[in-house]
C-alpha cells in the first residue's frame, strides 16, 4: 500500500510554475513540489530572491529553475509560460500563488492602489491560467492548476478590500476553469490559507498589533487557532501537492481551507 501511495503522489518527470515561489507561501509550495519530484520553475520579479532560493532548494537535490516574470505585464507572462515550455519542454502545473496586499482602507484608496492590487493578485492569475493552459492543451497534457485563495473570502478584514475582492474573484476564476478546461483532462483547484507567518505577512500583522508587539498579537492570533498555532508554508504546499498528484486527479472546481479550524471559530 505504501509503495502504491507513493506512486501516486510521485511527480517526478513533471513540470510546474510557481509564481511568487521565491519566499513566503510561494517558498513553501515550491520545497513541497520540488521534494516530490517536479522540476520547479519559480516565477518571480525579484529574480535576485528567486536565485538565491532556488540556489538553496537545488543544495537539498531537487530540480529548480527561474523564470522572470512582471505579473502586471500580460507580454511579460506569455513570454513567462513559453520560456518555460521551451526549457523544459512541457508543462504540467501551473501555482498561482503572488500576490500583493497594501494596507488601505476604502476611504483611503486610490484607484491606482486597487487597479494594481487587482492587477496582479486577478488579472495575473486569469492571463497565466490562459496561456497555461493553452500550451497543455496544444501539448495534449492533462494539466493542473492551482489557484492560492484566503481565508478573507470568509471573514473580511478592515483595510483589505481590494485584496479581498481579488481572492473572492479567484475562487470564482477557478471555478469556471474547472468546467471549461475539465474536457481537456486539466483541473483547476483553490487553496485557501488561514494564518501563515511569511515575510509578506509581517505588515499586516504589524497594524493588527496594538502598542507594535507584534509577538504578543501572534500568541494571541494562535489562540484564536482551534489547532493552536499557525501554519508552516509548507502546509500550503501540502494541499497544493494533492491537487497536483495523481490522488487528487479528480477533483476539480474545489477550494481547501488549510487554516487549523480558524474559520471554525471566527
Amino acid at each position: 500500500m505504501e509503495k502504491i501511495l507513493a506512486q501516486l503522489l510521485d511527480l517526478d518527470g513533471q513540470v510546474a510554475i510557481v509564481t511568487g515561489g521565491a519566499q513566503g507561501i510561494g517558498k513553501g509550495i515550491s520545497t513541497v513540489l520540488a521534494s516530490a519530484g517536479a522540476h520547479v520553475f519559480i516565477a518571480d520579479k525579484n529574480t535576485k530572491e528567486a536565485e538565491k532560493t532556488a540556489t538553496e532548494l537545488g543544495g537539498n537535490g531537487a530540480k529548480v529553475s527561474t523564470v522572470a516574470v512582471d505579473l502586471s505585464d500580460e507580454s511579460s507572462i506569455r513570454n513567462m509560460v513559453k520560456e518555460v515550455a521551451t526549457r523544459a519542454k512541457r508543462l504540467d502545473i501551473l501555482v498561482n500563488n503572488a500576490a500583493i496586499y497594501p494596507f488601505c482602507p476604502i476611504r483611503e484608496m486610490s484607484t491606482d492602489v486597487w487597479d494594481k492590487t487587482l492587477a496582479v493578485d486577478l488579472r495575473a492569475p486569469f492571463l497565466t491560467t490562459r496561456y497555461s493552459a493553452e500550451q497543455m492543451i496544444t501539448d495534449k497534457i492533462r494539466g493542473r492548476i492551482v489557484n492560492i485563495s484566503s481565508i478573507n473570502t470568509y471573514k473580511t478584514y478592515v483595510g483589505m478590500a481590494h485584496y479581498d475582492s481579488s481572492k473572492g474573484g479567484i475562487e470564482a476564476l477557478t471555478k469556471s476553469a474547472a468546467l471549461e478546461y475539465a474536457p481537456f483532462g486539466i483541473t483547476a483547484n483553490a487553496v485557501a490559507p488561514g494564518g501563515v507567518k511569511t515575510p509578506g505577512s509581517l505588515k499586516i500583522r504589524e497594524r493588527f498589533a496594538q502598542g507594535g508587539d507584534v509577538e504578543k498579537a501572534d500568541t494571541e492570533m494562535e489562540k484564536k487557532i482551534p489547532l493552536g498555532r499557525w501554519a508552516r508554508p509548507e502546509e500550503i504546499g501540502y494541499a497544493v501537492w494533492y491537487f497536483c498528484s495523481a490522488v487528487g486527479e479528480y477533483v476539480t472546481g474545489q477550494v481547501i481551507y488549510v487554516d487549523g479550524g480558524m474559520k471554525l471559530g471566527l
